[in-house]
């Protein structure tokens, strides 16, 4: 049976009772501007790429725009981790979000080339289509690279990312909004790209004055839509032109990235701007509920995947052991988060000396993350081979007012944590490094990071405003 893709409207008012809603929803129809917002991430999704769109849309009605958002149903994704509608509940004003369903061709791909080899790959499974490696012969693709014609396919359906099932659905769902409603200017947020290439059509359609909103890069972005071969890179390159030359302007969330694209687009330079990532200033973080005699704990949250890697943490450890500086039952090591993508780097840490010292635990709900870093002496960040991205979770960590140590390779992370000052920044191959960091905070010797007001979702949102108010003037 065909199941048709469309659209799941859902409103949120202010948690104030009022005797007549109607009047209130025409007034602010009336007294607000309103913003059509493309976040393919956002609540009741809780991953991390869902917080900034919603911190953007729960103040942005403190400032007379009211959000009708884009988002996808998270009843069309075949994998989504743990689902929160709280979020929601805590929207100062009125937010209107139409859920597009999303089609997600890696998926049916996966199940067609499961079909086609007779048997089911675990990678088939998860809805992962890419191929370890490609088949002799005939198979390889042109200009591939060594890649086979299933990767060559697999590449092509990606293109701009897995979520291009997406694009049109939520073009479908904004034009409806925009017929229904009094939009006054669209923003589009990525990753993932897919997102910015609905807003661009929308904009083109209706004429509407459009932000494009960088998370990350799109080109030369490492942990984007890794393929098996460079063949498609010039498609990513046209696609990304096409926004940046579309949009009025383009925010990228480090300075590191707005350099880059003014290095790109010269002629375009004054298009670029930074508004950071940040935390919520309204949001009460929990204390910690430790006893004090309770060994150090050194946390990490968060995936591990990629270059973030925790072993010259526990090789540190174990040099300090080794040497009699510390004792094993002074510390323990908590690995908060899917391992999925280090699952042979954690299986060989619990097989050292230290395995009794360290624990590997799975995703868990935000209330519970934030309990667990509270209930923490040292937060890890690791954040390796990225020139240009800061992660989310070093604001998180900074919110929560703990001393924080960085392993970190030339670049924002680092430029950052060094610039204000926030915790210990240190290179994964200086051992001596880690080491002393590590003597400074058992030693209660590491500086607690105060919480800039510049990264504040409350002044990051007064930013946005002030460039959609100069955009529509």
């Amino acid at each position: 049976m065909r199941r048709e893709l469309g659209t799941k409207r859902v409103r949120f008012r202010l948690k104030t009772p009022i005797s007549d809603k109607k009047e209130q929803t025409d007034s602010l129809r009336v007294d607000m501007k309103q913003l059509l917002l493309i976040a393919y991430n956002f609540p009741p999704l809780t991953t991390s790429g869902m917080y900034r769109a919603y911190q953007f849309a729960k103040y942005l009605p403190r400032h007379g725009w009211r959000p009708l958002v884009v988002s996808v149903d998270p009843a069309s994704l075949q994998h989504t981790g743990p689902l929160d509608a709280a979020p929601l509940a805590s929207m100062n004003g009125q937010i209107v979000v139409s859920q597009a369903r999303a089609f997600e061709p890696m998926a049916s791909l996966a199940r067609l080339r499961a079909r086609l080899s007779g048997a089911r790959r675990p990678s088939d499974a998860s809805g992962d289509a890419a191929d370890p490696g490609g088949a002799p012969g005939n198979d390889r693709g042109p200009g591939s690279g060594g890649a086979s014609w299933k990767d060559w396919l697999t590449d092509w359906i990606s293109l701009p990312d897995r979520q291009s099932g997406w694009i049109w659905p939520a073009y479908r769902a904004g034009m409806r909004l925009v017929r229904e409603e009094t939009v006054d200017a669209i923003v589009s947020t990525s990753p993932p790209p897919s997102g910015h290439l609905a807003a661009l059509l929308l904009s083109r359609r209706t004429g509407l004055p459009w932000i494009a909103d960088f998370r990350d890069p799109w080109i030369g972005n490492p942990y984007h839509n890794v393929r098996s071969s460079r063949f498609l890179d010039p498609a990513d390159a046209w696609m990304e032109r096409r926004v940046v030359r579309g949009a009025r302007r383009v925010i990228a969330n480090t300075e590191e990235l707005r350099l880059r694209f003014v290095d790109r687009y010269p002629a375009l330079a004054s298009r670029f701007v930074t508004i950071s990532n940040g935390f919520d200033g309204e949001e009460i973080m929990p204390r910690s509920s430790r006893a004090s005699n309770e060994p150090f704990r050194i946390i990490h949250a968060g995936t591990l995947y990629g270059q973030r890697d925790p072993t010259p943490i526990v090789r540190a450890l174990e040099r300090m052991c080794d040497r009699g500086d510390l004792e094993p039952g002074e510390f323990e090591l908590v690995l908060l988060g899917s391992a999925a993508g280090r699952s042979d780097t954690v299986a060989s840490l619990l097989r050292s000396p230290l395995a009794s010292r360290i624990r590997v635990e799975p995703q868990v709900g935000r209330a519970e993350a934030l309990q667990q870093l509270a209930d923490s002496d040292l937060l890890l960040l690791i954040q390796v081979g990225t020139t240009l991205q800061v992660p989310r979770k070093l604001f998180e960590y900074l919110a929560i007012g703990k001393p924080m140590l960085a392993l970190v390779t030339e670049g924002a992370t680092e430029n950052l944590i060094r610039r204000e000052k926030l915790g210990s920044a240190v290179r994964p191959d200086d051992g001596e490094g880690i080491e002393n960091a590590l003597r400074h905070a058992m030693t209660g010797q590491s500086r607690i990071p105060t919480r800039p007001a510049s990264f504040d979702f409350r002044a990051l949102t007064e930013q946005l405003v002030e460039e959609l108010e100069e955009m529509i003037r």
